[in-house]
């Protein structure tokens, strides 16, 4: 069961939570949160993955033009301008991905309950302190990965575009 929203926790009878449910629901956004976290370092891997992929082939279509640039014909240098228009988009667009933001890994360290009287409260209040916090960074660290899966979809939709926008733009331009 997944919650979308914020949820209003002084509205809620915690006085009907015993320390076994708090428990019980405390592992259960631990578990939850852990699976977004892996989400997430999926979404790096792959784009890692595919940055490693491109930017070979960025690289190569840079120093060909570089070296034969009195030599290529039209229809190719609009062929490889549209090749690197979208090459340069599919980097962009797994930088963004790569680059980090602030994704919450969770619970507090352990020495964090011992800067203030945390350690004094009783287990169930400890339990309830981290679920409302677990919660939090749920609702936060999906959005983060909704936003990289959405900005990884776009990239490899232009990686797959390149080969038909590139031939396109040398048909297009061996017309003229």
């Amino acid at each position: 069961m997944q919650s979308e929203k914020k949820i209003d926790f002084t509205k809620i009878d915690w006085k009907s939570v015993t320390k076994e449910k708090a428990e019980f629901l405390y592992k259960e956004a631990v578990e939850h949160h852990k699976g977004i976290i892996e989400d997430n370092n999926r979404i790096n891997d792959k784009a890692i993955r595919m940055l490693s992929f491109t930017m070979p082939i960025m690289t190569a279509l840079a120093g060909y033009f570089a070296i034969s640039w009195e030599n290529v014909s039209l229809p190719l240098l609009f062929a490889g301008s549209t090749a690197g228009v979208f090459l340069l988009i599919t980097v962009f667009l797994l930088l963004y991905i790569i680059i980090p933001r602030n994704i919450f890994q969770g619970p507090e360290s352990p020495g964090a309950y011992f800067t203030d009287d945390s350690y004094k409260r009783d287990m169930r209040k400890l339990f309830i302190g981290n679920i409302i916090s677990l919660h939090n960074c749920i609702l936060h660290d999906r959005k983060v990965m909704k936003k990289r899966d959405f900005h990884f979809r776009l990239a490899v939709t232009a990686c797959a575009i390149l080969p038909v926008a590139s031939f396109i733009a040398f048909l297009c331009s061996s017309r003229l």
